[in-house]
């Protein structure tokens, strides 16, 4: 249940949501998603920003549960129809339970935060309510390729957004560290694409002013005249954690999934020209 302290946070952060820098991310109860949800509450943290989640409730899954031949098995082997409504609280009592994770993962890490449940399908629909002062944070293993390519165009090339892609695969305790480090990626530094273009060299003053304010190494990679495919080869000999690359550079939708996947690290894709707010240091943060 949730406390008041609990409850008064959340409706501050609620009411002041769409005025501040948010790192948005889609919620379940699954172990995947808390532990992209670790690792957003320390990129907040990193970047003064607020956490958002979103838990959809999958309108596929509901309009599934209305036909009259569905059905569902339990672990012992029963067998029973479903049922809309029992489906409906089924993912309700998600929600809490997702919201309630949220609200200790941002209290560990000390950053404001604010919930929603939204119904639809759950990439598209967090992509959009996307705004240019956000960041989402992608990693679900079990949308396909091209819908996570669509969700990352319209994400960064239509609401100008940033995201964090996790492709299938990808670690993130490697890459970010740990609780006990919680302002970046332990053993690991940030690096930048440089194709060439002006917004090539926004990517990487970004870069270079994260990794400084994180603690860890930075470095470029030149791009010219080089695919992904190398890149992402450079990336992983390079040990890199945190590859950032402008989102324009892709020439298809599917890119950026192949590219986090083969450099065995997430990438943040920049939507638009931007550079970090400065930020309190832990101690002037205090508890």
């Amino acid at each position: 249940m949730a406390t008041r302290d609990d409850r008064q946070s959340h409706a501050t952060a609620q009411t002041e949501d769409a005025d501040v820098t948010r790192i948005v991310i889609g919620l379940d109860t699954s172990f995947l998603t808390r532990e992209a949800l670790s690792m957003a509450a320390r990129l907040a943290a990193s970047m003064d920003a607020r956490l958002k989640g979103i838990f959809v409730e999958d309108e596929n899954l509901l309009a599934l549960s209305g036909l009259p031949f569905a059905c569902e098995v339990s672990f012992s082997g029963q067998v029973r129809e479903l049922d809309p409504e029992r489906m409906l609280r089924a993912m309700r009592a998600q929600a809490e339970s997702a919201r309630r994770v949220l609200a200790r993962v941002a209290a560990d890490a000390h950053v404001d935060w604010s919930f929603d449940v939204k119904r639809g399908r759950p990439l598209s629909s967090i992509a959009a309510s996307a705004n240019a002062d956000d960041t989402l944070v992608i990693r679900s293993a079990s949308a396909s390729a091209h819908e996570v390519g669509r969700t990352v165009r319209a994400a960064t090339l239509d609401a100008h957004a940033d995201v964090l892609l996790v492709a299938r695969g990808v670690g993130l305790k490697s890459a970010f560290g740990t609780a006990a480090a919680p302002m970046g990626m332990a053993g690991r530094g940030v690096a930048s694409v440089d194709e060439g273009s002006s917004m090539a060299e926004s990517c990487t003053a970004f870069a270079e002013t994260l990794a400084a304010r994180i603690g860890m190494p930075f470095r470029r990679l030149d791009a010219r005249g080089r695919s992904p495919a190398d890149i992402a080869t450079a990336a992983r000999a390079a040990g890199v954690g945190l590859l950032i690359v402008n989102a324009g550079w892709f020439g298809d939708d599917e890119d950026a999934a192949r590219l986090s996947a083969a450099a065995g690290c997430p990438i943040l894709l920049l939507g638009a020209e931007r550079e970090p707010r400065p930020v309190s240091s832990p101690a002037e943060k205090g508890d």
